[in-house]
Formats: C-alpha cells, structure tokens, sequence
C-alpha cells in the first residue's frame, strides 16, 4: 500500500500572498477611518470648550450691572476661567476691547456703546482656537446689555 505524502487540501503561497494583501488593505482603511474619527471628535471638543468659556463669560456679564461692562481687567475675573491670562485691555475707535488667553484659546471681548449714551451695549465675543496643526476655528458670538428699568 502506497501513502500519498502530497495532500492537495494545503495553502499554496499565492492564496497567503493575496490574503496578506487584503488584510492590510483593510488594516490600512480602518486606521484611516479611526484617525478621521479622533480628528473629528477632537475638534468637536475643542468647540465645546470654546462654546462653555463663552457661556461662561456672557452669563456673567449678564449678572453684572451696566456700568461694570467695561474694558477693566475685573470684567473677566471668573472663577470658571481661573486659567485666563490677561493681556491688554484698551479702546480702539470709542469701542472697549480686552484680550487674553486661556491655554490655547485666544479670547477679544469688544464692548461698544450703542448709541453713545450708555443705556445699551454690544458685547462682542471672538474666540480663536487651533483645532489641528494647520488650522484654526474662530468663534464669534455677541449679546445685547441694557440698563434693567426694573
């Protein structure tokens, strides 16, 4: 009785060559796909800090009388913003302007009065952040304060 030693049930190196070519096409698809992902939901929370910082920041000039929202330093001390490094406060063309950072996020508060008579302010908010190495998101929000006749 003879015993056949060559089965023909095996892999030949052609099914593992195009195999390996497969799983790494799949390998490379899915670190693509999961990189996308990371870049999008960093940068989602980037703009959820951003959006909280301004919330922040308008929620306590809301609380503040009219004659407090003013280019001073005092304007943006916050306890939700204890990171905040001040940097310049100034008036450029009769509007009130204050900048600074908190962390990587470049903060302008530019405070105007309306009509010049104090009753009614524009506050304007523009934050800057980077959100990857090559780019930048800008935020800019503004509110309405007035003198409360109540």
């Amino acid at each position: 009785m003879k015993i056949n030693l060559r089965s023909k049930n095996g892999f030949t190196t052609v099914d593992l060559s195009i195999a390996m070519i497969v799983i790494m096409i799949f390998v490379v698809i899915m670190t693509s796909i999961s990189n996308s992902v990371y870049s999008s939901s960093m940068e989602a929370k980037r703009t959820a800090v951003a959006l909280n910082y301004a919330v922040d920041i308008f929620e306590h000039i809301g609380e503040v009388d009219i004659s407090e929202v003013t280019a001073s330093r005092d304007l943006l001390e916050i306890s939700s913003l204890q990171n905040f490094v001040y940097e310049n406060a100034t008036t450029i063309n009769g509007i009130d302007v204050i900048t600074g950072k908190i962390g990587t996020y470049e903060l302008r508060l530019e405070i105007e009065d309306y009509k010049g008579d104090g009753v009614v302010k524009i506050v304007r908010l523009i934050i800057t952040y980077p959100v990857s190495k090559k780019k930048t998101e800008t935020l800019e929000l503004q509110r309405i304060k007035a003198i409360d006749k109540s």
